[in-house]
């Protein structure tokens, strides 16, 4: 939903201030637990952070920095403040592509022949697609931008994300663990 205002400046409708709102508030708990009852909790709490935009459109690679965390924490709660980052990253991209697609200027990409074809191939298992992608090391890229524009849930392309993203960052930071054994 979207509200227009007397200047005529978009502003977001309280269906996307709550799916923020779920975001953030995950980041703020880990940021303040792992400050609380972890040691060196500054480097978990700066993987966290440094994987959101890591797990977004923008190209921070994000493998090495689980790698890297794996070296330090348990991979298991590697995988777990990656999930929780990749839930915030995740929400975030859908939002801001869904929201791009229904600008008038960016909406005309949906009706080419490569989107249509696109959206068709994707639209016929849409979370088992994203579930794929996430979890292999396919460039994920395309699909943050053909699920959206497909029209799939927020939360169905989220859960999807996670749950192929979580297993991944375990066996990276396992990898992580393995290279701290040979040093």
């Amino acid at each position: 939903m979207v509200i227009r205002s007397t200047t005529g400046i978009r502003l977001l409708g309280r269906p996307s201030i709550y799916l923020l709102a779920a975001a953030v508030l995950p980041a703020t708990v880990c940021t303040l637990l792992t400050w609380r009852y972890l040691p060196e909790w500054w480097r978990l709490s700066a993987f966290f952070w440094y994987s959101i935009p890591g797990n977004s459109f923008i190209p921070f690679p994000h493998e090495p920095a689980v790698i890297y965390a794996g070296t330090i924490y348990h991979p298991a709660l590697v995988a777990v403040v990656g999930g929780l980052a990749t839930t915030v990253a995740s929400t975030m991209d859908h939002i801001l592509f869904t929201r791009a697609f229904q600008h008038k200027t960016v909406a005309p990409i949906k009706d080419s022949r490569v989107s249509r074809i696109a959206v068709r191939l994707f639209s016929w298992q849409p979370w088992w697609t994203i579930f794929i992608f996430a979890i292999t090391p396919i460039p994920f890229y395309p699909i943050r931008v053909i699920s959206p524009m497909a029209g799939y849930s927020t939360v169905g392309y989220v859960s999807a994300v996670v749950v192929g993203r979580i297993p991944r960052y375990f066996v990276l930071a396992l990898g992580g663990v393995w290279v701290s054994q040979l040093t």
